[in-house]
Order: structure tokens, then sequence, then C-alpha cells
């Protein structure tokens, strides 16, 4: 999941680094940029995402624990082949150990490859199957539509160290609210892979268990949960709210390392960044399927087997563009 980033969120290099004593933050005020690229499988999705504007460390410390402080306001744009998305907003970071980041967010839907779809019930079908269906044979009531989505985000992180080992946990508090046409309550949105709620809140969280070798490399374990919060609204009736289990929440479980090959402090170009998550659902409506254990009204076609896993390949760098001491 990236969503943050995200969504897409990349593993510090200061903490995959953290004994090979990278160089020290400076006082100065800092425009920085920086770039994380993915491609996607199981959903398939490719997207950049950027962040760019001031940052400004709040105070000097020697301390480990409080060393890496920093206040930071800009934007944050993302860009792929079905959207286009500009945030601004803010990150704090009072001590190494924690940071916030709050934005709000536009989305706009271009109407091509099948986004954005929008569903007359948080019970409805949004399997890979009926998105590619509903895209090729499109009708007034299930044509994928241009549109403008808001977005407002509030992603508190925790991040610790013991020796080698590393455990960061970031949580994403999101609303969600668009347009679309008449009778769409809910919208399939592939970064988080569900169906959002129209006027309404979800939450997700990754945590990473990570062994740090102080080289660059850190490996391990991540959990990725979703957790869409519906409301009465979006269902057709008591009697469908009611039949509605919880199913469009999921989880996964898998591998996630990032190298970092370098890195010379604030530059034009610093800490390049290749990353990697594979891992596998553990709970998901469509993508934990068991071809014997086929809903009523489902098809075979509509589930894939929990063995075919979610892969995510990126790349990341950041960039400062003034002088600093």
């Amino acid at each position: 999941m990236l969503r943050a980033l995200v969504a897409l969120v990349v593993v510090c290099p200061a903490i995959a680094r953290a004994e090979a004593e990278p160089p020290s933050l400076p006082d100065g005020p800092r425009l920085m940029f920086s770039d994380l690229t993915i491609l996607r499988i199981n959903p398939l999705g490719l997207e950049t995402r950027m962040r760019f504007g001031l940052q400004k460390r709040l105070y000097r410390s020697s301390k480990k624990i409080t060393e890496n402080n920093f206040a930071f306001v800009g934007a944050f744009p993302k860009l792929n082949p079905a959207s286009a998305q500009l945030s601004l907003g803010g990150e704090i970071q009072p001590a190494s150990i924690f940071n916030l980041r709050v934005f709000g967010e536009v989305q706009q839907f271009f109407g091509t490859f099948g986004y954005l779809q929008s569903f007359p019930s948080a019970n409805a079908n949004y399997s890979d199957a009926t998105l590619a269906f509903n895209k090729d044979n499109p009708t007034p009531a299930t044509e994928p539509t241009s549109s403008l989505m808001k977005h407002f985000s509030v992603q508190p992180m925790i991040q610790l160290k013991a020796g080698k080992i590393a455990a960061r946990m970031l949580g994403m508090i999101d609303y969600w609210s668009y347009n679309v046409r008449d009778g769409g309550v809910a919208v399939y949105e592939p970064t988080l892979d569900t169906l959002l709620p129209r006027n309404g809140w979800t939450l997700a969280t990754d945590i990473d268990l990570l062994y740090v070798t102080g080289t660059g490399l850190a490996a391990g374990l991540r959990h990725s949960w979703v957790h869409p919060f519906y409301r009465s609204t979006h269902f057709l009736g008591a009697a469908d709210e009611t039949a509605y289990d919880g199913a469009n929440a999921h989880q996964r479980l898998g591998f996630f390392g990032a190298y970092t090959f370098r890195d010379d402090g604030p530059s034009r170009f610093n800490k390049p960044t290749a990353i990697l998550i594979v891992s596998w659902y553990l709970q998901h409506k469509y993508r934990a399927g068991e071809p014997e254990m086929i809903p009523v009204g489902g098809t075979s076609e509509d589930y894939r087997s929990r063995a075919v896993p979610y892969v995510l390949a990126g790349f990341a760098f950041e960039s400062d563009f003034l002088p600093v001491n």
C-alpha cells in the first residue's frame, strides 16, 4: 500500500545507515525535492510521488533519539496514468522517533484505464474482472468517469531502533469526498485497493520490523492493513447494510527490503534507494480466494488465489536546491 504513501512510505535512510554515521543535518533552511516512483502488481499500478518544499531543523541535539528533527511545509504532487494529484501540507518531526504528516489533496481522474468507477453500494462487486468488464463494456451506470476527488489525511509515524533491529508503525487516517454519477456512493481506488466511501473515512496501517545492517540495507517484515468505514447512506437499504460483513477490509504480510546506495549529505542527488515489497494477502474479498469457497453471486473469474503475491518495486531519491552548511 502506497498512500501515503502512499502511502506509498520508504524506509528512512537515516535508520538504514545508522551505524555508518551519515552527515549531520544542516541548521539552515533547505529547499528540498524527493521522489518515489513505483511499479505495483496485484493490483496493477504505476505512479510517481513527489515531495517539494522548505525544511528546517528545529534544534540542535547530539542524542540519537532527538538529533533527526525538522519541520517541513510544501507540496506532495503525484502522477499516474489514470490521475494527477496535488497535496499541500506539512510534516513535523520533533524527535527521531516520531513524525506527523498532515495534508489536503485534490485528485483529478482522467477517465482513462478504467478509472474512476463508482458503485451504488459498499456491497458491490469490485473484483478485477468486474472493473475490466466495466471498462471494456461501458454503460451509463458503469462507465468510468473523469472526476475530482478531495482527500484529507493525518499520518502519524513512530520509528524505533535497538541495535540492528528497527520497528516502524505508520497510521493513515483519511477522509474522502468526491462527486460521481447519481447513485454512486462508493468508488474503487487502486492504491488502497478497496471501495472508498463517499464523504467518509478510511483507516490504514503499515508496520515494519526490520534488520538494519548499517551499510544501507534494511530488510524484514511488513504488515499492511486497510479498513473503510461506511454509513447507512453507503448501502441500498437496511437489508443491504445488514448483509455487509466487513469484507472490504484487507491485510497483507510479507517481505520489505530497501537499500540506500549512498548518503553524502544534502546535495542535488542523494540517498538513491531501491525498494522491494513482496507480500501475500491474509484477508481480501477478491485476492485471497480459495477455488472451493466461491461466495454466492460470484464466479471463479472474480477471485485470485492467495498464492499470487502483491509485488511493489520502487526507486527513491532526494535533492537539495539551496547551499547548506
